[in-house]
């Protein structure tokens, strides 16, 4: 489905206050808890889901990961023999 351009900049910006909110909470955590184990937990957890909504939604990976498997596919099943004949 193709999206408008103002439909993806929406998005974008909803990601964006998602971010913000994520990045409050984490200072909140950070300052809040004094439980080392489970400090280190939740930023953990945090972090890396800030980190998956950047590379999904700004870093359009998703978009990406078709065309990187193809590529990838094509390196396995490339054949060296096979281009040396085609010269």
């Amino acid at each position: 489905m193709h999206k408008t351009i103002q439909e993806t900049l929406k998005l974008g910006w909803v990601v964006i206050v998602i971010l913000a909110i994520m990045t409050a909470a984490e200072y909140i955590v950070a300052v809040v808890i004094d439980d080392t184990a489970i400090l280190f937990t939740l930023l953990l957890i945090v972090g890396l889901a800030k980190a998956w909504l950047i590379i999904q939604y700004f870093m359009h990976f998703g978009q990406l990961w078709e065309h990187v498997s193809d590529a990838w596919y094509g390196m396995l099943s490339d054949d060296p023999e096979a281009d040396r004949e085609e010269d």
